[in-house]
C-alpha cells in the first residue's frame, strides 16, 4: 500500500499522543487482590467499562484503600500531557482531509482526560475498556476500521508498541509504523521506524 493511499491514521494514546508525567500505578494493588490472578485482572482492567472503585470492590480492597487509589488516578489524569509536536501533526493531517482515530488499551478513568487533551473531536476512538477487547487482539482494530468506513489497507496504524502497533496491526492488513523516540531516523523493520509523530507526515507525504 503507497502513502498517498492512506485514508486514515489511528494512534495508539499513550506513549504515542500523550504521557503521564507522575506515575503512581493505582491498579497495581487490585491486580494484587485479584482472586484469578494478575492476567485476568488485566484483562478485566482493559475490557471493561468499570470504574476503579468498582475492580478495587471486587478484588476485595477496603473503601479506605480505594480512596487512596482515586487520588493516585486523579493525579495521574492531571498529569498527562501531550507530547510536543501532536497538536500540530494532528492540525496538519485533518488539513489534508486525513480521518483520525485512537485505538488504544486505557482502562474507564483514563479515557475522558486523554480526549480532552486533543485539539478536535476525533473521528472514531476505540478505547479497549468501551469496545471490550485490547489491543493486539483483531475486534479492536476491527472496530476502528469498521466505523471509518475503511478498508485494513487504507489505515495507518502508529504506536510505540512494537507488538501492538506495529506487528499485530500488520497481520491484519493495516500499514504500521512503529514510534520508537529513541530513534533518530526512520530505520529498521524496512524504514517503518519513526523518532517523532511529524515523521508520519513525511512517510505520507504530507509537507
Amino acid at each position: 500500500m503507497e502513502p498517498r493511499q492512506i485514508k486514515g491514521v489511528l494512534f495508539d494514546a499513550f506513549g504515542t499522543l500523550c504521557r503521564i508525567e507522575s506515575p503512581r500505578l493505582p491498579y497495581r494493588s487490585i491486580m494484587k487482590r485479584w482472586g484469578s490472578g494478575a492476567a485476568d485482572c488485566y484483562q478485566a482492567i482493559m475490557t471493561r467499562d468499570a470504574s476503579l472503585a468498582e475492580l478495587a470492590r471486587e478484588a476485595g480492597l477496603s473503601r479506605e484503600e480505594a480512596a487512596l487509589l482515586e487520588a493516585h488516578v486523579a493525579e495521574e489524569t492531571d498529569s498527562m500531557r501531550l507530547f510536543p509536536e501532536v497538536p500540530q501533526t494532528l492540525q496538519t493531517l485533518r488539513r489534508q482531509g486525513v480521518k483520525i482515530a485512537v485505538v488504544s488499551n486505557l482502562a474507564q478513568p483514563y479515557g475522558a482526560p486523554c480526549l480532552e487533551l486533543l485539539p478536535f473531536e476525533l473521528d472514531v476512538c476505540a478505547f479497549s475498556y468501551a469496545v471490550g477487547a485490547r489491543k493486539p487482539e483483531a475486534p479492536i482494530y476491527r472496530y476502528a476500521w469498521e466505523r471509518l468506513g475503511c478498508a485494513p489497507g487504507e489505515l495507518l496504524m502508529v504506536g510505540d508498541s512494537l507488538q501492538n502497533d506495529y506487528q499485530a496491526p500488520r497481520d491484519l492488513g493495516l500499514p504500521a509504523l512503529w514510534l520508537n523516540r529513541k530513534a533518530d531516523s526512520l530505520e529498521g523493520e524496512n524504514g517503518h521506524v519513526v523518532h517523532t509523530l511529524q515523521g508520519i507526515l513525511g512517510y505520507l507525504g504530507i509537507g
